[in-house]
């Protein structure tokens, strides 16, 4: 794969140099959010007062599911590797398992190194440097991979919390004769009615939900760029990958924290600039926000200290959670660095809620 990616980027320079590069559009209006899909056309006589229609059971019947394919999990370039932090500020290192200390390693949550070898309740985590496992915690590199879309009529889906479905737009959650859905489950959305300040959505036969459960992914996308780009919505807190204007494959991601300005994931148009397959990553030195992690895969920079890159560290996707990045499961950064980022591929990073 590193072949075909050095030969991409050569095809890619050399069309800068004929004039033939990837150009782009100007991103769509604003007001084009406002054309987006609410739903599927068939379900389009659904309002509060008439939540049911023939001709939107039809569609429920003909396509129960989205129309897309789970990306495969894949750990990729750290599969087979151990990680682990510790619960603890400070944490004596050793010259071997139950031997001489001869350092010390400034630990915490936000602090994971790569396990090189075990040794009973001992891990040699720096050459000739051990810890005891007596704190540690392993790393559980989360199984949730996002999707490619084969067609799509409509907006879909994720759960982002476990949720019991209303049987009417505005209604009470009813377990038993609505139904419920557990975190990462994926819909599609029918329908959409507002109640009051908040939209509703058909996801199922007599089954809705507000739009605070979900992450959606809309088939009108938010801009329109040439060739293949990227869309990151802080707002859904969901990546989409674009061949111009269709979307090609989507994923759920953690963006930067929006109540704290210093670790915003800036709205903008970027282009990625900079690539690593594997390597560490620390910030914030000297603060109680400081983090440190090793063998941190796939880095695809697009602007100065932001970056697309996958995670082994938390399963918290659909929700803020980095320190600016966008990151990914594993398997979901790897299709991206094998199947669609390149040196120069735009990035369209936008916090407006569509519509």
């Amino acid at each position: 794969m590193s072949n075909v990616r050095v030969l991409t980027m050569l095809a890619v320079l050399l069309a800068v140099l004929a004039d033939l590069a990837p150009a782009h559009a100007a991103p769509a209006n604003p007001a084009a959010f406002q054309a987006l899909a609410q739903g599927h056309p068939g379900c389009a006589g659904i309002t509060r007062e008439t939540p049911q229609t023939p001709e939107c059971d039809a569609v429920l019947a003909a396509q129960p599911y989205p129309d897309v394919t789970p990306i495969p999990f894949d750990l990729g370039v750290i599969a087979g590797q151990d990680f682990i932090y510790f619960d603890a500020d400070e944490v004596p290192l050793y010259d071997g398992p139950d031997g001489e200390q001869i350092d010390t390693l400034t630990a915490g949550r936000s602090t994971y190194v790569n396990v090189l070898q075990t040794d009973g309740d001992w891990a040699e985590i720096r050459p000739g440097r051990w810890a005891s496992l007596e704190n540690a915690i392993f790393a559980e590199p989360s199984t949730f991979t996002g999707v490619t879309i084969n067609h799509m009529e409509m907006p879909f889906a994720w759960a982002i919390y476990n949720f019991c479905t209303a049987l009417t737009p505005g209604g009470p959650r009813d377990c038993q004769q609505s139904g419920r859905f557990r975190r990462y489950d994926l819909m599609n959305i029918y329908a959409t009615v507002t109640v009051g300040e908040w939209d509703w959505h058909l996801v199922g036969p007599k089954q809705w939900t507000v739009q605070t459960n979900l992450s959606i992914v809309h088939p009108t996308p938010p801009a329109v760029y040439n060739w293949r780009w990227i869309g990151v919505s802080t707002y859904e807190q969901n990546l989409v990958a674009y061949q111009t204007d269709v979307p090609v494959m989507a994923t759920l991601v953690s963006t930067g924290d929006m109540d704290e300005e210093r670790w915003h994931t800036d709205p903008g148009v970027y282009k990625v600039e900079l690539f690593w397959e594997v390597g560490p990553m620390e910030g914030a030195a000297g603060s109680d926000a400081f983090y440190a992690l090793d063998q941190v895969p796939y880095h695809m920079y697009f602007n100065w200290r932001e970056a697309l890159h996958g995670v082994y560290w938390h399963d918290n996707f659909g929700y803020y959670w980095s320190h600016g990045c966008v990151n990914l499961t594993v398997s979901d950064a790897k299709w991206l660095w094998d199947n669609w980022v390149i040196m120069g591929t735009r990035v369209y990073v936008y916090d407006e809620k569509p519509g």
